[in-house]
């Protein structure tokens, strides 16, 4: 006979195929061939016998290194080599999605609609799914043909595949709009109202200005109503404050972010199928507040890379304000340069790009606001949200719009390019859909189109699960004496993560349920009366619970009377009080069950709780506090001396002895240790009651005795001792006690200064400076002995040569006395619970000198006066002279002068060896001066226009007002 074995293998370039048996490659012989056929390969035996019989076949498919085959097209999960590309358009036409699939097995494909199976959405007359084999290759495809598109079609449309070895999805968005309107023939004539007439009176909504209103409706039916919304009649469109979405509940939300005064009227939910239409309306007021801008915000546009100019005016000068970008407040800095001139406040957006694109908000106190829309003109004219948050599991949607058609944009995440099946492009609009996201794909998405990019920050938060299901078969039997038997069964289907099965009582009569035991499997639990706090009938009830949940209760039929047995927990103990007090007797069971006290073996009768018994008249009193029982021996005297109390009950038996014992005076109050904090000055008053009249007791603190000062002042009144601190200190913080007769008062004193605040500076303070110069930051606190810290970028700052610490009284600076680019940071002066902010900033200086810009000659008799004059942009430079290349050293006939900014070199007399290239020089710069001595002037001939002589001209004095401090006193504020 013949045996025949065939295997299919996939990949491109064809790969290479060897058959085998017991590890030995196999030849074509007369009896063993190879067919085939395409990407099936067959071995054919002829004439098989009993030795070509093998317990195993393997395939081995040989793979050339390069190149790699393409994803998809070997044995494995399901992989996209064609993704569904989103879609835009006109209401009425044919769309048709389409994806390509790789993958052995074959996987199985279907589409979704939102998350929901088409069926569930649609009525089968309105698509077509139409199944075949991928183009141009192995795989298989599905396409999803909408035969006529309306306007509820549009939303995220989600292949589906699946084979034995995994999932693979890929989504594209379609969004249908409605055709464009014909205007009316005359111009003037406004355009009719495209819903019919409200038949009652809408509902009313008030909103202050600056606020958001949200209207919400929910539509029911099938085929899924169209929904538009109008405003004062005409369809309303989506822009940066009018947001229109559907929620997770299937609600349609319309939200017009920050009101203004413009935005009120007549709001209309509108939803039509073929059965008909229906109409929801709201009439919206804008609440105005009194306090007004007295000139509102405008909306501005600017070019990406340009700056926009936003500016109102406040009715008052003195009125502070902040400046918002929709929901994030905006800081003073080089991004945001913020300028208030009298009444008018201004904000200057430097170096625009396209997420700048957005509303912009003033506000004044009382959160009255002004609001504007800044346009960023660019290649992106519509950006992306600043964040997007998605449930794990749904589908993100981006969407861009370029002001080109046809442009290729890049979408990445984190900085990484995501893949193309991820990606459409349709004339001006670009999408990206994520299908079924994780938390993996949480990050910043960023679309570039050359030189601009606009970035959404994408958050997948964590889906709920469902708790699982219920046990089932859930059965009570009774079982022997003071015992009940509970069966169940496991849920069905069994839930996915670890679970337990958690078993409750409730004793008939009670609507409390409590929780008896967990359990980590299904069965038979034999539950006994220990397992009962007290006597009674008892209903059992068991739930499954996981990390997801639990599930609902499934209550046992029926109830079973159980009965608890007492043991002794705690047992009662011999008593011993002072003549007067009372005397206390307790013992705790292991469950909830009445007994009967005995007093000298006489019981106690249980129904009067409190009474009077011999000798003496001695008053009792019975508590039982659940497991729990006392008696209560109240003032009890010497006589009583001896007695014995006993208690009984099942199981139980248990006494104890009372001893009195006489005590000279014991204390009142305070029964327990007392715990106070003072602040420093205020008067601190202990007090401790003795039982006795004007019976002696000392103080101590800290264990040794105290002494009465002016400080300190201990008095006795009565019964009453107090020590008493008329302006207490820190110092004054320990324990006291007040101690009489082997019994003491205990006091826990705490004294501490008073909070400490920051009187200067209250709001955060912006300081520039440049390279060497001083700059002090000064805080004022209101309490000169208070601490205060000084913090760097977070780290505590330390004095050093760089850093100087100074305060004088309540004034505290930080001083860095010849300030260096890397000294710049955010600074923080921390003084008890409250911090000051600083921002300093150091630049480099781009030049030193300021005088002379370029070379200067200087043309001279000899023992005349020459002054080499070269100004500097700081006082404190300094500057190095050299001659012909050497370096000047003064002397009488060669001086050199300092005078705030200006350095000078003095010739008092010169000479004609003097002559040369004088220059002034400060790190990299110099200035230059040739100098030439001669006997006496040249004669000049008038007609010579243009003589050699040049003419030093000095630069009037400029009075500078920081030039009258030393460096190291000046604040960088000073300029």
């Amino acid at each position: 006979a013949a045996a025949e074995l065939k295997c299919v293998v996939l990949g491109e370039p064809p790969p290479t195929v060897v058959w085998e048996k017991g590890g030995q490659q196999l030849a074509a012989s007369e009896r063993l061939s190879f067919p085939a056929d395409g990407a099936e390969h067959g071995l054919l035996l002829s004439g098989a016998l009993p030795t070509d019989a093998y317990a195993a076949a393997a395939v081995t498919v040989l793979e050339p290194p390069h190149p790699l085959p393409p994803p998809g097209t070997g044995e494995g999960a399901p992989v996209f080599l064609t993704g569904p590309r989103s879609q835009w358009v006109l209401r009425g036409e044919e769309v048709v999605l389409t994806c390509q699939v790789g993958g052995l097995p074959e996987p199985t494909l279907y589409w979704e609609k939102d998350g929901m199976a088409l069926d569930e959405v649609w009525d089968s007359s309105h698509f077509v799914l139409e199944p075949g084999r991928a183009a141009g290759g192995p795989g298989t495809s599905l396409a999803l043909r909408i035969l006529a598109a309306r306007l509820p079609d549009s939303g995220v449309y989600v292949c589906h595949a699946r084979n034995a070895h995994g999932h693979a999805q890929a989504g594209a968005l379609l969004q249908v709009h409605q055709p464009p309107e014909s205007p009316p023939e005359d111009p003037e004539e406004a355009p009719a109202p495209v819903v019919e007439p409200l038949k009652c009176a809408p509902k009313t909504f008030w909103v202050n200005e600056g606020k958001h209103a949200k209207f919400r409706c929910y539509v029911m039916g099938k085929p899924e109503p169209e929904i538009e919304w109008h405003w004062e009649g005409r369809p309303l469109l989506p822009d940066r404050r009018r947001l229109m979405y559907r929620d997770r509940d299937g609600g349609f939300v319309l939200k017009v972010l920050y009101c203004q005064a413009k935005d009120r009227g007549l709001y209309v939910c509108a939803a039509r199928n073929s059965a008909g239409q229906t109409l929801s309306a709201v009439q919206l007021h804008v609440k105005e507040p009194r306090l007004r801008f007295t000139r509102p915000l405008q909306d501005v546009e600017g070019r990406e890379h340009g700056i926009a100019v936003l500016e109102c005016k406040v009715p008052n000068s003195r009125i502070p304000t902040a400046w918002f970008r929709e929901d994030q407040r905006l800081l003073p800095c080089r991004k945001y340069e913020q300028i208030e001139e009298g009444t008018v406040r201004r904000l200057i957006i430097h170096r625009l790009k396209a997420d700048d694109d957005g509303v912009y908000l003033c506000e004044m106190r009382g959160r009255v606001r002004t609001v504007a829309n800044v346009t960023v003109k660019g290649p992106i004219l519509k950006r992306l949200p600043r964040k997007l948050d998605v449930l794990e599991g749904e589908n993100a949607v981006l969407l861009v719009e370029t002001r080109e058609a046809g442009v290729e944009g890049r979408w990445s995440r984190d900085g990484e390019e995501l893949p193309a099946t991820c990606q459409s492009s349709s004339g001006h609009m670009h999408a990206l859909v994520l299908p079924g996201v994780t938390r993996e794909e949480a990050g910043e998405v960023t679309f570039s189109l050359g030189n601009s990019r606009t970035t959404t920050l994408l958050r997948v938060k964590c889906v709920k699960h469902n708790p699982p299901g219920p046990p089932v078969l859930a059965e009570m039997f009774k079982g022997h004496k003071n015992t009940v038997l509970l069966t169940w069964k496991p849920p069905e289907p069994p839930p996915e993560t670890p679970f337990i099965y958690r078993l409750e009582r409730q004793e008939v009569g009670s609507e409390d349920w409590i929780q008896c035991f967990s359990i980590e499997k299904a069965g038979a639990v034999e539950v006994p009366g220990d397992c009962v706090p007290s006597e009674g009938d008892y209903r059992f009830r068991v739930c499954t619970v996981s990390e997801h949940g639990r599930s609902p209760h499934v209550v046992f039929h029926g109830s079973a009377h159980l009965v608890p047995t007492a043991r002794l927990v705690a047992g009662l103990e011999d008593v011993q009080v002072y003549d007067g007090e009372d005397a206390v007797f307790s013992l705790d069971l292991s469950t909830i069950i009445q007994g009967t006290w005995f007093l000298n073996g006489e019981e106690l009768k249980v129904n009067k709780p409190e009474g009077q018994v011999e000798p003496g008249a001695l008053r009792y009193r019975m508590e039982q506090k659940g497991l729990q029982h006392r008696l209560i021996l109240q003032a009890v005297k010497h006589e009583d001396s001896g007695a014995l109390v006993g208690f009984s009950c099942p199981g139980v038996q248990d006494s104890a002895a009372l001893t009195i014992q006489e005590s000279p005076v014991h204390i009142l109050s305070p029964q327990d240790k007392v715990s106070l904090t003072f602040t420093t000055s205020e008067r601190v008053v202990l007090t401790c009651e003795l039982s006795r009249v004007d019976f002696p007791a000392t103080w101590y603190k800290d264990g040794q005795k105290v002494e009465e000062s002016e400080s300190l002042v201990v008095k006795m009144d009565g019964r009453r001792h107090r020590l008493i601190l008329p302006e207490a200190e820190v110092r004054d913080s320990g324990e006291f006690e007040c101690r009489t007769e082997g019994v003491s008062a205990f006091f826990s004193v705490t004294v501490q200064d008073p909070p400490v605040h920051i009187v200067d500076p209250q709001e955060h303070v912006f300081v520039h400076a440049i390279t060497s110069e001083c700059v002090m930051l000064t805080c004022e606190v209101d309490r000169e002995d208070a601490p205060v810290r000084w913090y760097k970028d977070g780290q505590e700052v330390e004095e050093s040569d760089f850093v100087v610490l100074e305060n004088e009284g309540p004034h505290h600076r930080l001083v860095l006395p010849a300030a260096q680019p890397p000294d710049g940071g955010e600074f923080q002066c921390v003084a008890g619970e409250e911090r000051a902010y600083f921002t300093v900033t150091i630049t480099d200086v781009s030049s030193w000198i300021v005088y002379p810009s370029g070379k200067v000659y200087v043309a001279a008799v000899r023992l005349e006066r020459v002054v080499l004059t070269c100004e500097l942009c700081r006082p404190w430079a300094e500057v190095r002279w050299t001659k012909d290349g050497e370096e000047v050293v003064e002397s009488p006939a060669l001086l050199l002068q300092k005078e705030d900014t200006v350095r000078r070199l003095v010739l008092p007399a010169v000479q004609l060896e003097d002559s040369g290239e004088y220059l002034c020089e400060i790190d990299d710069e110099s200035a230059s001066f040739t100098v030439t001595v001669t006997e006496s002037y040249q004669s000049q001939d008038s007609s010579n226009n243009n003589p050699e002589l040049c003419v030093l001209l000095k630069r009037p004095k400029t009075r500078r007002l920081w030039s009258r401090f030393p460096p190291w006193r000046r604040s960088a504020g000073a300029e």
